[in-house]
C-alpha cells in the first residue's frame, strides 16, 4: 500500500527512477480500487447507458491517470529509457515490447535519470521468507474474489454482451484467471503453502476448462469460470 501512496504523491514527478517493486505494487492496488469502483457503479446502476462503466470509475481513472503516467516514465527511466517509449503503446502488438520494459531489472549503475532506486528487485522481495506467504496468499485470495464479482456483474448485467468487445475481454479474462494462480502459487517459497495453493489452483484450472467445454458444447456465448 505504501508504494501506491508514495506514487500518488509524486503525480507530478517525472523525473527520476522507479523500481519494479514501485511500480508493479501501484499497478496491483491500482486494478484492485479500479473493480472496487466499477462493481459499484454496476450494482447501484449508475453506469452510463450502454456502457458498464460509470462516474466512480471514470472519476477514479482520472485521478489516477497523471500518477500512473509518471510512474510509467520513472519506470522507463530506471531501465535506461527515455519517457517517449510510452508512444509505443499506440503501435499494435510493437506496445508490448513495453511490457518487457516494465519487467526488466533496474540498471545496476546510476544512469543519466538519477540513482539506483531501493527495492529494485521484486522477485526477491517477493521470494523473502517474512513476506512471500502473506503477498502470495493476499494476491490468490483477490484474484478469486474478483472473479467472484466480475463473474456477479456479468450474470446481472443484460447489456454486458450485446457489445462483441466486451464478450471478448471476458474471454480473454476468463483465460488469464484460469493460469494465473497456478502460476502464482509456483512462486510461494513456503513448501507447505506451495503445494496447498499448488493444489487449489489445479483444481480451480480443471473447473475452469469443465465450464469452457460446457459452454462449447452448448454453443453458449456465456460462460463463466
Amino acid at each position: 500500500m505504501k508504494w501506491y501512496l508514495h506514487a500518488l504523491r509524486n503525480f507530478n514527478n517525472f523525473d527520476g527512477r522507479s523500481s519494479r517493486t514501485e511500480y508493479w505494487m501501484f499497478g496491483l492496488f491500482n486494478t484492485m480500487f479500479a473493480i472496487l469502483f466499477f462493481c459499484i457503479d454496476v450494482s447501484f446502476k449508475i453506469n452510463f447507458e450502454g456502457h458498464l462503466f460509470g462516474p466512480f470509475y471514470i472519476v477514479y481513472g482520472l485521478f489516477c491517470f497523471l500518477p500512473g503516467l509518471a510512474l510509467a516514465v520513472r519506470r522507463l527511466h530506471d531501465v535506461g529509457k527515455s519517457g517517449s517509449y510510452l508512444f509505443l503503446a499506440l503501435i499494435p502488438l510493437v506496445g508490448l515490447y513495453l511490457l518487457v520494459l516494465f519487467c526488466t531489472e533496474s540498471e545496476d549503475d546510476e544512469n543519466v535519470y538519477g540513482e539506483k532506486p531501493v527495492n529494485t528487485d521484486i522477485a526477491d522481495f517477493i521470494l523473502d521468507d517474512k513476506t512471500s506467504t502473506t503477498i502470495i496468499v493476499s494476491y490468490l485470495l483477490w484474484i478469486f474474489l474478483s472473479k467472484i464479482i466480475w463473474t456477479f456483474i456479468v450474470n446481472s448485467s443484460e447489456k454486458f454482451y450485446e457489445n462483441p468487445i466486451y464478450k471478448y475481454f471476458n474471454m480473454f479474462n476468463n483465460c488469464i484467471w484460469m493460469f494465473l494462480p497456478i502460476i502464482v502459487s509456483l512462486t510461494v517459497k513456503n513448501y507447505k503453502w506451495k503445494i496447498i495453493l499448488l493444489i487449489c489452483s489445479v483444481l480451480y484450472m480443471v473447473y475452469g476448462f469443465y465450464e469452457f467445454i460446457k459452454a462449447f458444447l452448448l454453443t453458449s456465448d456465456r460462460f463463466q469460470f
